[in-house]
């Protein structure tokens, strides 16, 4: 530890380490950004093949820190596979560049084995700067959040002018400056980690990887880029895998829950239910990199506030609202437990499906009634529904996470985290099928693809809707489930 417990300032390696988290969040966020966008205009794909390639795409994305965070955890240590992933990263942008399919899905299926090494780690480093009780982890994490939110925020505001005036190649190169100039900052300021994080948990620090593991492990990242091609190359069979491996952990789940004592069977079947219920919110909110975008970038006015605001800013809206609204959140729910009026978990993934409703009905409506004879809505509309959303966000995210440590027995803890995050890969599978819904055929014009989008933020909000209402009425039955801790 570089500081003891009792001093308040933050030990040094954490601003090494939020830095670099923030450039590879840039350099992530820049092709995010962009890539539904180039998928319809550059390889001119119909939207509803761009949006199962995404679905696919994020899916996986979900799936490799799985296999990386073990690799790090049991063979290499969190520092080399940071080091791994920030140059796979970087190659994996400047891969994408090339205006050529082949070659730019080849660049996105390394850049999914890269980021199953780089993601889990980094934040790995910063839970190991801290002691179990010690009183600053907390605000470590919450400035490291705010890193991972800066770095989400800068990008939208200027990948749509990049590729506007220098082409569509031009933000793919952002993104690798972004991911390299992070590796130079990680690489220049390791030295203050000392051994944290640089060696596996269970060796010590005499014993690096051999050269034969490391062939080992080239050819192992080789034959998994391999296999993400040849998802792509099977985009839909691909969602559809991922959502039948997410209900067959489920069956499996269940099998487990029947081995443990009553009280732990009661926990797990509410923790079971949360995690269904955050699958649909999130398959509704991932619209955001779909049918959002591309609704932005035909049927939305490009300017905001009286200022010029492409289809690429309005990514912009959601760190934004996170950085506004978490801290504020965050200290609203440590003032309602003193007056013990602070929400149960399942009121407040309630309300978080709630307010993803709210966002999508007033789209819907204003779609609907407030748009202009070109077929166009107000972007300052677009920014207000993205605003509900993200306070949807803030109920279900950093509280679902808390709800899988308290829930979940110790000896299924860890396994349960897996399950979080898979849930997600599954929500992004089913929103790449929920965006068809909102796909427009080829050179229709703005008025008339309008319609369309209405339709579907209707669709979206009463999906919502239904859940929520479904949510609401299993409130009193799940805080039963959960009496006794503090999720109830």
């Amino acid at each position: 530890m570089e500081n003891t417990q009792a001093a308040a300032k933050q030990p040094s390696s954490l601003y090494l380490l939020s830095f670099t988290e923030l450039w590879e969040r840039f350099g992530f966020y820049t092709v995010q950004t962009i890539m539904v966008l180039y998928m319809t205009k550059a390889l001119h794909m119909a939207d509803g093949e761009a949006d199962m390639l995404y679905a696919a795409f994020s899916s996986l994305l979900y799936l490799t820190p799985i296999l990386g965070g073990y690799l790090a955890d049991r063979y290499l240590g969190f520092q080399r596979s940071i080091m791994i992933g920030g140059v796979l990263l970087a190659i994996a942008y400047l891969t994408c560049a090339f205006p050529n399919r082949t070659i730019f899905f080849l660049g996105l299926s390394i850049l999914i084995c890269a980021n199953g090494f780089f993601k889990p780690n980094v934040s790995s480093i910063v839970g190991e700067l801290y002691a179990e009780n010690d009183p600053r982890r907390d605000g470590g994490f919450t400035i490291f959040y705010i890193g991972i939110n800066i770095g989400a925020l800068v990008p939208p505001l200027i990948a749509g002018v990049m590729v506007n005036h220098y082409g569509w190649h031009s933000g793919f190169l952002l993104a690798a400056a972004g991911m390299i100039i992070g590796q130079i900052v990680f690489i220049w300021g390791k030295k203050r980690l000392g051994n944290l994080g640089n060696y596996p948990k269970n060796d010590s620090p005499t014993t690096p990887p051999s050269k034969s593991f490391y062939a080992l492990l080239a050819l192992g990242t080789i034959f998994c880029i391999g296999l993400c091609e040849l998802a792509f190359t099977y985009a839909k069979a691909t969602d559809y895998a991922v959502i039948a491996a997410a209900i067959a952990t489920i069956v499996i789940l269940t099998f487990m829950i029947l081995k443990l004592d009553r009280s732990q069977q009661k926990r797990m079947i509410a923790c079971l239910i949360l995690i269904a219920i955050s699958v649909i919110f999130w398959s509704v909110y991932n619209q955001t990199f779909t049918s959002l975008m591309l609704f932005a970038d035909r049927n939305m006015t490009q300017r905001f506030l009286g200022l010029p605001f492409d289809a690429e800013a309005t990514q912009f809206f959601n760190p934004f609202f996170i950085i506004v609204f978490g801290a504020a959140l965050s200290s609203l729910w440590v003032k309602l437990d003193k007056r013990g009026l602070n929400p149960s978990t399942p009121m407040k993934f309630s309300l978080a499906v709630l307010f993803m409703s709210a966002g999508f009905f007033l789209l819907a409506f204003t779609t609907h009634y407030f748009s202009n004879n070109q077929g166009q809505t107000a972007s300052e509309w677009l920014g207000l529904s993205y605003m509900l959303q993200t306070i949807g966000e803030l109920l279900i995210s950093p509280i679902g996470l808390a709800m899988i440590t308290v829930l979940s027995p110790k000896k299924l803890e860890g396994m349960m985290m897996g399950v979080w995050f898979f849930s997600q890969a599954a929500s992004f599978a089913i929103g790449g099928i929920l965006a068809n819904i909102a796909a427009v055929p080829d050179k229709l014009s703005a008025q008339a693809s309008l319609p369309i989008y209405s339709h579907a933020f209707m669709v979206y909000g009463y999906l919502s809707l239904a859940i929520t209402v479904i949510s609401f009425a299993l409130v009193p039955f799940l805080k039963r489930l959960v009496q006794g801790t503090h999720q109830g």
